[in-house]
């Protein structure tokens, strides 16, 4: 049993009720969603304690660090991956709910 689809095809059998197999899935989704939800929120506080710390938002500073004004410092370095992962669960949140919507 290696993909999903089989893993969820046991779930249909194991439930005979179809309802019953619906509200457990959202709740692996729910789940899977809000674990999301931590990490990103965790990043977005990173994102603000640069902003403090550097007296700009993360906006700015991407143009900046992007258009070559900042070099490449450790800390520019960090910045711009904490700001792509944001991003990146920022897209995936916004799918998921469009998805579910």
């Amino acid at each position: 049993m290696n993909t999903i689809a089989e893993k969820i095809h046991v779930i249909e059998r194991l439930s005979s009720d179809p309802v019953e197999t619906s509200q457990l899935l959202d709740k692996v989704i729910y789940f899977l969603t809000e674990k999301d939800r931590k990490k990103l929120a965790g990043f977005r506080e990173k994102l603000a304690a640069l902003e403090q710390k550097y007296g700009m938002n993360t906006a700015e500073f991407q143009q900046r660090f992007d258009a070559g004004e900042l070099g490449d410092a450790p800390q520019w370095l960090d910045w711009d991956g904490y700001a792509a992962l944001a991003a990146s669960l920022e897209a995936k949140l916004a799918a998921t709910e469009a998805g579910r919507g």
